[in-house]
């Protein structure tokens, strides 16, 4: 009897921890991130260590996606399952998933489960996540203001042409202004190219041209009209003179050889082997990473910004599905990305020793092994802002690890402020006419950006082809819920 009774007693204290064992199992979720092509090669060893810390600190695991723009929409409208996803403006297409109700109003929940990446933000990067009382998104502390760059090859510009790159003038050198530095590179160098570009045009440069309402379909309102009376007048770009401006200046750089003559038909572009002037968005402090990724020395100049609206806003930002099982879960997560340096370390460089090492407390710089095996977008995971910065592999370009400080600060004295942040165009009333206009706009942006093409003879076609499938109807559509938006 006592032996059946011991054998009970343990039966009972097996099943209990078992129970407790299942109790205690980690919840996972689903995690959707952006990429160009595939996962870094060793995100498997990295999402281990991921889930290591996050299963100890909040009882969470998760399994990180990685997709291109096409995959996510495809698997978004297909029904496939996710808890949390990067969202912007150009990618699964932030304004867009929220009026059609596949984000989670996580107000509540940031409010409940989000104070310590709340300490860590400023305030008014919210401004742009929000609608009404709603807020369907967490955005990532990182460039949120937009400041364009040209990144210059420090042999050329300081080397040969001596210029000083610590001094206000280097560092703010116009758009049409770099056609002087373009013509001596081409005196100097015969035959060479100092403006190497795919389709893509130069990186990021209409990001400032508009205070964007659709990048997309090419409508905002015109930064040169702030503070008069038409600052809130919907318009195409191609009724923005500085868009078309800046069009002219590509062509006239084009006819001059200073542009690759295929870059309409070139799909990509690596830095390593573009041209001694490139473009970027970014911030004074981005060139380390730009010189990285050039595997040269450089310094940066800005063309144009800073700007802060909504489009920059959502320039990066973290949604939970509406359709999560565990939105409680994912909240904690997204919190734990960007406030634990830890995770958020591990998240974007990778597994110390191995891919990045320690240069001096708040500097890292990646090993050969990380720029192999973890390349990714990291602005795409959560704060750029939390955790070390990165070193770059040459002396004359110095991390500052005080660059996000100074950012801010920037912004708050700099910034040319929209006044219409917040405001998101729901396309679905003219969603076939946007569909046509953007069907056009790509049989003829790739030549226009490239300055392939001369805008002085294509810009009235174009504009006669947008307005043919419906443009008007859109303007007066974005100007109507922009009205409404204002209050007017």
């Amino acid at each position: 009897m006592k032996k059946l009774l011991a054998i009970l007693l343990a039966a009972m204290m097996l099943l209990s921890m078992t129970s407790f064992a299942v109790a205690e199992e980690p919840v996972k979720l689903v995690w959707w991130l952006f990429t160009t092509g595939d996962a870094p090669v060793d995100w498997p060893e990295v999402e281990a260590k991921l889930n290591e810390i996050s299963a100890e600190k909040i009882g969470v695991t998760c399994e990180f996606q990685w997709k291109t723009g096409d995959q996510i929409n495809l698997d978004r409208e297909s029904g496939q399952y996710y808890d949390i996803t990067f969202t912007c403006g150009w990618y699964n297409d932030y304004a867009t998933n929220v009026a059609n109700g596949n984000f989670l109003d996580i107000a509540q929940l940031v409010e409940e489960y989000g104070q310590d990446m709340k300490k860590l933000m400023p305030e008014n990067i919210w401004a742009g996540v929000k609608k009404g009382d709603a807020i369907y998104g967490v955005p990532h502390v990182k460039d949120y203001g937009k400041e364009v760059f040209w990144i210059l090859d420090t042999d050329f510009f300081v080397g040969e042409l001596g210029l000083d790159p610590t001094s206000y003038e280097a560092q703010h050198i116009g758009f049409e202004e770099m056609g002087d530095y373009m013509a001596k590179y081409v005196e100097l160098h015969p035959g060479e190219i100092p403006l190497k570009m795919n389709k893509g045009g130069a990186t990021s440069w209409l990001n400032c041209l508009l205070d964007w309402i659709s990048e997309e379909y090419f409508i905002g309102l015109d930064w040169e009209k702030k503070g008069t009376d038409e600052e809130l007048v919907v318009k195409s770009a191609l009724d923005v003179p500085a868009f078309t401006k800046r069009l002219a200046t590509l062509h006239d750089w084009y006819l001059k050889g200073y542009i690759n003559q295929d870059a309409a038909v070139t799909e990509s572009m690596p830095r390593s082997i573009a041209g001694v002037v490139q473009s970027g968005q970014g911030w004074f402090g981005a060139e380390t990473v730009w010189a990285n990724a050039k595997k040269k020395a450089c310094f940066i100049s800005r063309y144009d910004g800073p700007t802060l609206d909504t489009d920059g806003l959502i320039g990066s930002v973290t949604a939970i599905s509406a359709n999560s099982k565990h939105p409680v879960e994912a909240m904690k997560l997204i919190n734990l990305m960007n406030s634990d340096e830890e995770y958020r370390t591990v998240a974007r460089y990778g597994i110390e020793g191995k891919h990045y090492e320690v240069v001096e407390p708040g500097i890292v710089k990646k090993t050969d092994l990380g720029n192999a095996n973890m390349s990714l977008a990291a602005y795409a995971q959560g704060s750029y802002a939390l955790g070390p910065v990165e070193a770059s592999a040459f002396d004359s370009v110095p991390a500052n690890p005080n660059q996000w400080t100074e950012l801010v600060e920037r912004y708050e004295k700099e910034a040319v402020v929209s006044s219409a942040i917040g405001f998101m165009f729901d396309i679905s009333p003219v969603a076939d006419q946007c569909l046509a206009m953007k069907n056009i706009w790509e049989q003829y942006i790739y030549e226009l950006q490239t300055g392939t093409s001369d805008p002085a003879e294509v810009l009235p076609e174009l504009k006669a082809e947008l307005e043919a499938v419906g443009l008007n109807d859109v303007l007066a559509e974005c100007q109507r819920q922009l009205n409404e938006f204002l209050g007017k």
